[in-house]
């Protein structure tokens, strides 16, 4: 069963833009608030939001019907393994203690599940390799009885945590920009939405996925990039400091996406974890 000492909040928002006719972003929280999924279609009028619903259909109905994982022994509430405040991204989970590898697998398998039923609908249609619709995943679970978050994405919509006022990044957009980055961004640089890793598009993908620490009063965050493509991390995290309630500070963090300009779709999902006593 969950810790009932902490509880984790969530809730989020989606809108147009400014820009754009048609929004092509999905997202949901569990009602329970143990996870949540953002996802960011593309192919316009091949169905990006036709990829992007279907993707967040098919993993978050596999992440809810999941059996509850065994507990992982908790000291004060707070997982053995997060004592250390160890973040571990692990496309090989085989190291991790049973629970969060079972968390980890079950992650990657619901992507990937989401990505084949994509690929199906864009062979159906007769879309070529490549080609037809589309969509980036990021994603967070919170494995149960303990204080850690499984995050999994594909593309370059992003998971950010803020804690003691300080935002960070748990995901590394899958984008030629930051490959461009990662190779001392030398030259021109490349377009920020050339994404390298999508679901749908070819018949396999492997979906990064990670175990990271929560802490009480930390703050998770999901967007695509009609956030983060607006808005510069210094303002995001200012603003998350600034309203408590998830509801409230998704809901500012779109409207200030689109006085920027609202260029793109812009989906924001806001959770907080805090003490219950």
């Amino acid at each position: 069963m969950p810790n009932s000492a902490y509880v984790l909040t969530v809730a989020g928002l989606t809108d147009v833009g400014r820009t754009r006719s048609r929004n092509e972003d999905s997202f949901q929280a569990s009602s329970d608030c143990e996870f949540a999924v953002v996802c960011d279609g593309m192919g316009g009028h091949a169905g990006g939001d036709i990829a992007s619903g279907k993707a967040v259909e098919v993993i978050c109905g596999l992440l809810r019907d999941h059996a509850p994982i065994e507990p992982i022994t908790l000291v004060d509430g707070i997982s053995v393994a997060d004592h250390d405040d160890a973040d571990r991204t692990l496309t090989d989970p085989a190291g991790a203690e049973p629970a969060v590898r079972r968390a980890l697998s079950v992650a990657r398998s619901a992507v990937q599940q989401a990505n084949r039923s994509i690929f199906d609908l864009n062979t159906a249609r007769g879309f070529a390799q490549g080609r037809g619709m589309g969509t980036t995943v990021a994603g967070v679970w919170r494995v149960p009885g303990t204080a850690q978050i499984v995050v999994f994405h594909a593309g370059d919509s992003r998971v950010y945590r803020l804690r003691d006022g300080e935002l960070r990044t748990l995901t590394r957009d899958h984008s030629l920009y930051q490959i461009w980055l990662d190779n001392g961004g030398r030259g021109t640089a490349p377009q920020r939405n050339i994404i390298v890793r999508a679901l749908g598009t070819a018949e396999d993908v492997e979906p990064e996925v990670g175990v990271h620490s929560l802490m009480p009063d930390d703050v998770v965050m999901l967007c695509s990039d009609g956030l983060n493509g607006m808005l510069p991390d210094g303002l995001i995290a200012r603003m998350l400091r600034d309203e408590p309630d998830p509801a409230r500070a998704a809901a500012a963090l779109v409207d200030a996406a689109n006085a920027a300009g609202g260029q793109d779709n812009v989906t924001v999902v806001v959770g907080r974890f805090t003490a219950t006593a």
